[in-house]
């Protein structure tokens, strides 16, 4: 285990100690798990920490200008602003102070993002931020990067060809490799959380919903959107874990190439049989891990169907050799792999050919012209297209 795993585990399981006892984290031990949260981005990012000893106090709220609502929901909102001190934009979460346990769950996101360790492809923290004056009015300070992936490919009206793709999953692998590095699983990505900035880079935002693998007492709950969920996560008979997020890179890669997505069920029992629909029924002993949510009766029905087919997965008949070649189908069909223990992971996939042998778009940002389109669209309607960050706020 990294030290970084280590580091995030002791504070998840401070807080959850929290949140067991019923007692509310104070001012002066948020500013203490603020600081070990410090440790822990300088930890992932190889400078030099402090060891959570730094003098326990928190940058003020006040040192922040609004500039305009991003998202309202249940939980909180996130606005932009702007850095008094160095007038750069940022984006600023807050919750609502009447929501049960909001500053551990917001002091949970600001560890995740902190062992990202400042990796490009991923949302960078900028630190935790008290309201003067109150005890639990805390904030989380990100970088402003601008409209969801989501955004952006309803704006361009129509999917994004075979290279474009390909520079966009080569961002978001990377990003997801630096999470899984550290025994971090994100547990919710998908085309809203992904966010485009300047020149049509993208990241990875959201962290609300990450577990690390180090965590004493995890949380139970089953996190996620259905739409992008594995087989093993929708049977509720499995821990979250890594290979949770190389399905759901899967299903985003489809996305983009098809312009939609590729499993919409009605409900969780419907969204597997869209996916064994596609992919085939996996074989026994996959569909006995995933349990009685797994439709056994029907598991048998389209097995005996699907044998007398002449091809029991049909994921290349919806994406043929002209959305997609041989060498990308290899990524998409290792990621959306029915069973977890023989999922590529983000590594794996990097090292597929598709990426290797096409290294003249590693640095290609295919999305800039349709960030523009937003930008321009945005300044007639006068809104701001980028009201999908942190999108958990709008669906908590």
């Amino acid at each position: 285990m990294t030290a970084v795993a280590t580091r995030v585990a002791a504070i998840c399981d401070m807080i959850e100690e929290h949140r067991k006892s019923g007692a509310a984290i104070c001012s002066r031990r948020a500013a203490a798990i603020s600081a070990m949260i410090d440790d822990v981005a300088a930890t992932a990012e190889g400078r030099p920490g402090t060891g959570g000893r730094r003098k326990q106090r928190m940058e003020s709220a006040c040192s922040y200008e609004e500039l305009g609502e991003l998202g309202v929901g249940l939980s909180g909102v996130v606005v932009r602003a702007r850095d008094r001190a160095t007038g750069e934009c940022v984006a600023v979460k807050s919750l609502h102070p009447e929501r049960a346990g909001g500053l551990g769950k917001l002091l949970r996101e600001a560890c995740f993002m902190a062992a990202s360790g400042g990796h490009p492809s991923l949302v960078a923290l900028r630190g935790v931020a008290r309201t003067p004056g109150t005890m639990d009015d805390h904030s989380l300070v990100m970088d402003y990067v601008g409209p969801s992936l989501l955004d952006v490919l309803q704006a361009r009206g129509r999917p994004f060809p075979e290279a474009d793709v390909r520079g966009v999953m080569r961002q978001l692998l990377a990003g997801a490799e630096a999470m899984h590095r550290h025994r971090i699983a994100h547990r919710d990505i998908k085309s809203e959380n992904i966010l485009v900035g300047d020149g049509g880079a993208v990241r990875i935002c959201d962290f609300g919903s990450a577990k690390s693998m180090a965590e004493r007492d995890p949380p139970g709950r089953i996190a996620g959107t259905m739409e992008y969920m594995t087989p093993e996560v929708l049977a509720k008979n499995a821990d979250q874990d890594l290979p949770v997020d190389a399905w759901s890179l899967g299903c985003v890669m489809a996305e983009l190439l098809t312009g939609e997505l590729l499993f919409r069920g009605e409900d969780e029992a419907d969204q597997l049989r869209e996916i064994f629909d596609v992919l085939g029924v996996p074989e026994e002993r996959v569909c006995r891990a995933l349990g009685p949510r797994a439709l056994a009766g029907e598991v048998k029905q389209w097995r005996a169907r699907q044998q007398q087919m002449r091809h029991r997965n049909r994921l290349r008949e919806l994406l043929p050799d002209e959305l997609l070649s041989d060498d990308g189908f290899v990524v998409l069909k290792g990621l959306l792999t029915c069973d977890p223990k023989k999922r590529m992971t983000a590594a794996a996939a990097l090292r597929c050919p598709w990426f290797t042998d096409n290294v003249e778009d590693a640095r290609a940002r295919p999305a800039a012209s349709a960030v523009s389109m937003i930008d321009a669209t945005a300044r007639t309607r006068r809104v701001d297209c980028s009201h999908h960050l942190l999108h958990d706020l709008t669906t908590a």
